[in-house]
């Protein structure tokens, strides 16, 4: 959905001309690479908590050394990484959220349930937050199945702790088959193998790996800092690819519009097209929403 996000944040650009943006997960780079290329005279402030994208930020940066500033951050501390660059206001923020495909598939990570690796799950492998494997040798069955259900809309979440817990009472769930293990075993009689359903751990893994980001919660406070560093007439863009992540995007653009400091620019979630889902079927479920900074004050509690 590059053209949409484009097309959302290049009015955006005519504010300044030097506009800046942040890219508040860098990735594999394709957004900013596509701001740098279609918007003359951007600069991008790439974030991202993974190690790995921050190399590849890095890497762009020796090619294009004043358009492109790399920072280690996750996008819940955009204030403070925005400080520490020095930059105190922006013309657009953009995010691209969920799993970059190169960490997909590096086995390990611990998101994918395809192949061999610990069950790690962090962003930000060098943190000292704890994994998934931590997780869920430590948390009750309650909550387990509450991470599950919650954030992975999964209907067999108890199911699935149940077994987790009793598993665990013999030997840790360490790696990420022993989780599609336990996950496989908790499926009801007849459930697995049907046609056109996914993989049995799909949710289970997709929760633990929002739960051990506390991905909900940085998102909220990520367009908190949002909203206080665009300008007015500057964008704010998120392409989301879970329910619980359109909502809080949702929920947040409707909040500011009420009080007047935003102007939603997407009535309803823009989604990719049937070609570019067949050309990358894990887009189907992206939703893309934009809005853009008035002039009005933000209230005290924003």
């Amino acid at each position: 959905m590059l053209d949409e996000v484009l097309a959302l944040l290049s009015p955006a650009a005519k504010q300044s001309p030097l506009p800046v943006f942040v890219d508040c997960t860098f990735g594999a780079g394709g957004l900013t690479r596509s701001i740098l290329e279609r918007i003359p005279g951007s600069r991008v402030i790439a974030l991202d908590a993974d190690p790995a994208a921050v190399a590849r930020a890095e890497a762009l940066r020796e090619q294009q050394p004043r358009r492109v500033t790399p920072v280690h951050a996750n996008f819940a501390q955009l204030a403070d990484a925005l400080a520490s660059v020095g930059v105190g206001s922006v013309n657009g923020v953009v995010y691209d959220l969920g799993l970059s495909s190169l960490q997909l598939a590096d086995a390990a990570r611990g998101f994918a349930f395809a192949g061999e690796g610990a069950l790690d799950m962090r962003l930000d492998p060098t943190s000292d937050a704890a994994t998934a494997a931590q997780l869920l040798a430590t948390a009750k069955e309650g909550e387990i199945a509450d991470i599950i259900f919650e954030f992975g809309d999964e209907r067999n979440a108890r199911r699935i702790a149940r077994e987790i817990v009793k598993r665990r009472t013999r030997s840790p769930l360490r790696t990420t088959s022993d989780l599609v293990a336990a996950v496989l075993a908790a499926q009801p009689r007849g459930a697995r193998g049907k046609r056109g359903t996914i993989h049995p751990a799909t949710r289970t893994f997709l929760a633990l790996r929002m739960a051990v980001n506390a991905e909900l919660d940085g998102l909220a406070r990520s367009l908190e800092a949002a909203i206080a560093c665009v300008q007015p007439g500057g964008r704010i863009a998120v392409i989301s690819f879970h329910s619980g992540e359109d909502r809080v995007v949702k929920h947040q653009f409707a909040a500011w519009r009420r009080t007047g400091v935003a102007e939603t620019l997407t009535r309803k979630p823009l989604t990719p097209t049937q070609t570019e889902i067949a050309a990358n079927p894990r887009s189907r479920s992206a939703k893309l929403r934009g809005t853009q900074r008035t002039r009005a004050p933000l209230p005290r509690s924003a």
